[in-house]
């Protein structure tokens, strides 16, 4: 009798630590994924300082940018003052030409008329004046207005010949100047037009590295929010397996010292119906699962087979960056039926960051399965559900570019790749 009441103290303490290393298990597994969430951190934390440093940069080189289209600016400015100046310029020399050159054939078209009649009446001309002179003192005197007038039409003709070359020379030297300064202006407004283009390329850059760093901040502070809420599971887990071992040491103690004292067959059996009792419920609650591929079914049953994203290292579609993929993406329209992958019990149901609307769901040995990105949740924690019940319906909540279905296996806390258990 003495050694069924022994047993007894043995099987309560064996319950005892059958609690506590489910428990452990638990604590096990929220302090795996509290040390993921910690590395993911600081990948996080290392993306946004790279992108803060690039923000950094293209803002730097926006200003020098800046300064040097300024520059250009008042360049093209002032080649544009210079060229309305320039062609001010051209229009005076052109109108002075004109001037100039109806000047010269006025006196050209003069001397050609005297010619003509020089000509047309033979030694009549400047000889018959001369002859006609009625003393030596006046034919001396008409010799001297001879000479006058050929002097006058010759020096005449030669000064506005020289003054036509001179103004088509100014004429030619603006013109010149002109195309010159069309030239620069043109190169100018080139160069302002590639000024313009970088600067644009630029302030899109720093738009987008300013949208890469408040998605960023906001994974931080999600994944520091999920920090706390692991930290505060493992404190009531440890608490929890604290008072439940304490409990357990105590009431084995007790059936121990019942054991020792007690000296009735009743008592005896009685005590040993209890702790069968407890024992035999305990070992109820913990389905334990053989490991196999396909042990879980499709999530989505109406769409079957189809992936929108693979488990595994890609490429972000929010911001580009290099990440780790933690599941698998499902296709899922919007408010398409999520199903249990197997029976268990929901350990969560609610908003989750990233995740958005998250359900997961404790399948029993160590084995666990993540639903994210839903529209809506039809379960609750502490419900119990079986495979194939609609749990969730498909939607794009959290960190999500469309609808569809994030679906995790995890084991003991450590998410693996879906694949082999679908």
């Amino acid at each position: 009798m003495k050694k069924r009441f022994l047993a007894i103290s043995a099987a309560v303490l064996l319950a005892a630590g059958n609690v506590t290393m489910s428990l452990a298990d638990d604590i096990s597994e929220y302090k795996e994924e509290l040390q993921q969430n910690q590395a993911k951190m600081g990948e996080v934390q290392n993306q946004l300082n790279d992108t803060t440093a690039q923000k950094s940069t293209a803002k730097d080189e926006v200003e020098k940018l800046d300064a040097e289209l300024n520059q250009v600016n008042s360049e093209y400015e002032a080649l544009v003052q210079d060229l309305d100046d320039t062609n001010e310029q051209l229009t005076d020399a052109q109108e002075e030409l004109e001037t100039a050159t109806t000047k010269r054939e006025s006196q050209y078209e003069t001397l050609k008329s005297r010619i003509r009649v020089m000509y047309e009446e033979g030694n009549v001309g400047y000889l018959e004046i001369l002859l006609n002179s009625n003393s030596f003192s006046d034919y001396l005197n008409r010799m001297e207005y001879v000479s006058r007038i050929m002097d006058y039409d010759n020096n005449l003709l030669a000064n506005f010949q020289a003054i036509e070359t001179l103004i088509n020379d100014k004429v030619i030297e603006i013109e010149d100047c002109k195309a010159e300064l069309e030239d620069l202006a043109e190169q100018t407004v080139a160069k302002k037009a590639e000024l313009d283009s970088k600067v644009e390329e630029k302030l899109a850059l720093i738009s987008k590295l300013s949208s890469d760093e408040a998605t960023y901040n906001q994974q931080l502070a999600d994944l520091a929010e999920d920090n706390e809420y692991i930290k505060d599971l493992i404190e009531k887990a440890e608490a929890k397996a604290a008072a439940e071992k304490a409990a357990a040491e105590a009431a084995a103690a007790k059936a121990a010292a019942q054991a020792a004292a007690a000296n009735a067959a009743s008592s005896a059996a009685a005590s040993q119906t209890a702790s069968s009792s407890s024992s035999a419920s305990y070992s109820s609650s913990n389905k334990v699962y053989s490991y196999g591929g396909g042990r879980f079914l499709w999530p989505v049953p109406a769409y079957v087979g189809i992936i929108n994203d693979v488990y595994g290292y890609r490429s972000s579609p929010i911001s580009g960056s290099g990440e780790f993929h933690s599941g698998l993406d499902m296709r899922a329209p919007y408010g398409t039926d999520i199903v249990a992958a197997d029976d268990g019990t929901v350990i969560y149901s609610a908003m989750r960051n990233g995740y958005g609307n998250c359900v997961i769901i404790d399948h029993g040995g160590g084995f666990s399965t993540l639903y994210g990105h839903n529209s809506s949740l039809c379960v609750s924690v502490g419900q119990t559900v079986v495979r194939g019940q609609v749990i969730a319906k498909a939607g794009s909540t959290g960190y999500s570019t469309g609808a569809h279905l994030h679906f995790e296996v995890r084991i003991n806390g450590q998410y693996v790749d879906p694949n082999p258990y679908l």
